[in-house]
């Protein structure tokens, strides 16, 4: 490689003659110059033209920083004529605001499709940058979702003057502007960032295409339920509106997203009035809504758990794209999904304490037997988060855990196996069956996992670890139980997060140093006989994305929107669904492959009864970051769900009430993710007025389902 060029290419170009020009014959003479030496002339480019890889290539350019001196002619300073370059990237809003005082090294990258097609989504940069580990001071991505996009073929010989590079700069997908590095850095070190760089930008763009083959159609698809409030629906409505997907909300008089505000146009194309009461009815009326929109609706989906079925019905009556109602019929009913690996004897449903008496009664006297077989779980058939469910060690448990459960929601109670095991969520991109993209995320145990877990602990999730730390066999067990169980369902196409338990597992949490408590394998003691016959037992189904608390996490962790795959599912969007669905390419340090990192989501939980009050202006998160920089560079995001003046309780049906939730992240290793989020408990400040002592009101289902409080 000649010092002089970048790394790959030994014809790299220079704009204007240098003191120590980077041709081979010199090369040695321009690696021993430090790059803030005074050189004759103003400012100075490099490039160099990569192939990435079969889709994109790339071109480094890099500007050398300014000289402080000024030509003289005729006793005047004299300006130089601006540089084409520099001239384009003003154009487009990048560069320096002052030339003339720029002191450092700028590095920016053109990102060229290798290509001609149509474009899958505007964001699609952005989203694959995201949280790049070297600083992006802006980015410039000028493509319109649907729109075509004709591809410039680079090399060398092609791009071979400031005039052709500012020519890339219109042309290109996207364009990055790179942190600026101090002048003092040396050819040799800039050589291998810029090498890092390279290596990064091919982990995030080699499988991922930006453009489609075939021409878009522009789609329409109805939300029914719109998201309760921005937090929650904004990842929705930003990823409808970079896919080009056109937007109708069905929801109640009264929802903020009704009224025809400027700011609320930005997030739906029109909202549609509709009566939502739960009855025989809802589904007519919503079909009618539909069918009096003016312009035509390819897709409907929800977001709302306790709308699957009325959706579905409507999708079916409508002939839009969805999976059967019988589907969703069963997985909406805990104890229909459980039947699904039923444990004869050991599973029951019931509507009261009254009829459970009965059901025990009658075991052994002909009748359909039922023998509790302890630990054993109670829930209602339908509900959110983990509300209202118990572990039940004793008879006499049972009749509590069973009148708590049927008193949510005027839901009966399943009562069901208690498995031993990791718990764990998997989440599927699924494409007619095959699995286009999926994932596994550890939850570590909760109060009611312990073994002397009263009727009283709770199952609330307190935290959630991507990727999972299973060993691969048991990951591949889970993920094609977990398909054949969804597709025998009749759900063949579109997202899905189950929740299960590996029983049987060879990893086991407990301490491993350093305060941590994480998922191993276990010892060779206990190891014995155990792994090869590890078993997924599902836990329950939930036929959409994980809620946003989740699905923006894994966004981050692999690059995959679960939201826009949900929308593209709605709409019979095939070809998009595949593009969306590719995640990262990296696999590096024990990774699960397409992680570009380890990441924790934190729980928050209220630390107690009250009003919520802030001690500053800031939010308790950003607080938190302001006062801990060290904690601030690894929180991903956080999100706050009080503010000043709301009313909280400890729990609300049994599950914990949380006020923010917060997602780190470390290329460093699991067991520094994990460290974290315990350090980030450990600084999270909120304070709580406790003279407030009244019982607080319940949410409502909206409130609770998949927008704040997924399971």
């Amino acid at each position: 490689m000649a010092l002089g060029a970048f790394p790959g290419d030994t014809t790299a170009m220079v704009s204007r003659p240098l003191m120590y020009s980077p041709t081979p014959q010199s090369s040695t003479s321009f690696q021993r110059c430090p790059l803030n030496r005074p050189l004759p002339i103003h400012r100075s480019l490099f490039w160099e033209v990569i192939p990435l890889c079969d889709l994109y290539s790339i071109v480094h350019v890099v500007v050398l920083p300014t000289l402080q001196r000024s030509h003289v002619a005729n006793g005047n300073a004299a300006r130089e004529t601006p540089s084409p370059y520099v001239a384009a990237l003003h154009d487009i809003g990048l560069g320096a605001a002052n030339w003339e005082e720029s002191a450092g090294v700028s590095i920016y990258t053109i990102i060229l499709p290798n290509t001609d097609g149509y474009v899958s989504r505007s964001d699609f940069l952005n989203l694959r940058l995201q949280d790049f580990p070297y600083p992006i001071l802006k980015t410039h991505a000028p493509l319109a979702a649907l729109s075509r996009y004709t591809s410039v073929r680079v090399s060398p010989s092609t791009v071979n003057s400031e005039d052709s590079l500012a020519n890339l700069v219109h042309q290109a997908a996207g364009v990055v502007q790179w942190a600026d590095m101090d002048a003092s850095i040396s050819i040799l070190e800039l050589q291998d960032y810029l090498v890092r760089l390279k290596e990064e930008l091919r982990d995030r763009l080699n499988n991922a295409p930006w453009l489609s083959a075939t021409p878009i159609p522009r789609r329409r698809v109805a939300l029914v339920r719109g998201r309760p409030n921005i937090t929650a629906g904004g990842p929705v409505y930003r990823a409808a509106k970079a896919l080009g997907l056109d937007l109708v909300i069905v929801d109640e008089e009264g929802h903020w997203l009704q009224a025809n505000t400027e700011e609320n146009k930005m997030h739906r194309e029109a909202f549609l009035v509709s009566d939502m009461t739960e009855d025989e009815g809802v589904v007519d009326r919503i079909v009618q809504s539909i069918v009096n929109y003016p312009l035509p609706i390819h897709g409907v989906f929800t977001l709302s758990d306790n709308f699957f079925v009325s959706v579905a019905r409507v999708a079916e009556v409508l002939g839009l794209p969805a999976p059967p109602v019988s589907a969703f019929e069963t997985s909406v009913d805990k104890y229909r999904s459980r039947l699904l690996q039923n444990v004869p004897g050991q599973t029951a449903r019931v509507t009261s304490v009254q009829e459970l008496e009965t059901l025990l009664a009658s075991t052994g006297r002909g009748r359909a037997s039922f023998t509790p077989k302890f630990p054993m779980i109670v829930k209602p058939t339908k509900g959110w988060s983990s509300e209202c469910v118990s572990k039940v060690n004793s008879l006499e448990d049972l009749a509590t855990a069973v009148q708590k459960a049927t008193g949510r929601h005027g839901s009966a109670a399943v009562i069901e196996p208690f498995f031993e095991g990791p718990e764990i969520d998997v989440n599927f991109i699924l494409l007619d069956g095959e699995i286009l993209f999926s994932e596994i995320a550890d939850e570590p145990p909760c109060d009611g996992d312990s073994r002397d877990a009263t009727v009283h602990a709770t199952f609330s999730p307190e935290a959630l670890t991507l990727p999972s730390a299973l060993p691969a066999n048991e990951q591949a067990i889970a993920k094609s139980t977990l398909r054949d169980i969804l597709a025998s369902m009749g759900f063949r196409t579109g997202v899905f997060h189950v929740e299960a338990r590996m029983v049987n597992s060879a990893s086991e949490y407990r301490d491993v140093g350093d305060g941590v408590t994480d998922l191993v394998a276990k010892d060779h003691a206990s190891r014995t006989g155990l792994g090869s016959n590890a078993e997924c037992k599902l836990v329950e189904i939930n036929a959409r994305p994980p809620g946003f608390r989740v699905t923006v996490p894994s966004r981050h962790t692999y690059g995959v929107d679960y939201f826009a795959a949900h929308m593209l599912a709605a709409a019979g969007d095939h070809n998009r669904l595949r593009i969306v669905a590719n995640a990262y390419d990296h696999g590096v340090n024990n990774r699960t492959a397409g992680a570009q990192y380890w990441s924790r989501l934190v729980y928050v939980p209220a630390p107690a009864a009250g009003t919520v009050r802030w001690p500053s202006k800031l939010s308790p998160c950003e607080e938190l970051k302001r006062r801990r920089p060290d904690l601030a560079d690894h929180v991903v995001l956080g999100v706050d769900y009080c503010v000043p003046g709301d009313k909280i309780d400890l729990y609300t049906d049994g599950a914990r009430t949380y006020v923010a939730h917060l997602l780190v992240s470390s290329r460093e290793s699991r067991h520094h993710a994990i460290k974290l989020e315990q350090e980030v408990l450990k600084a999270f400040s909120i304070e709580i007025d406790r003279e407030v002592q009244k019982k607080m009101g319940e949410p409502t289902p909206e409130a609770s389902e998949n927008g704040e409080g997924e399971s």
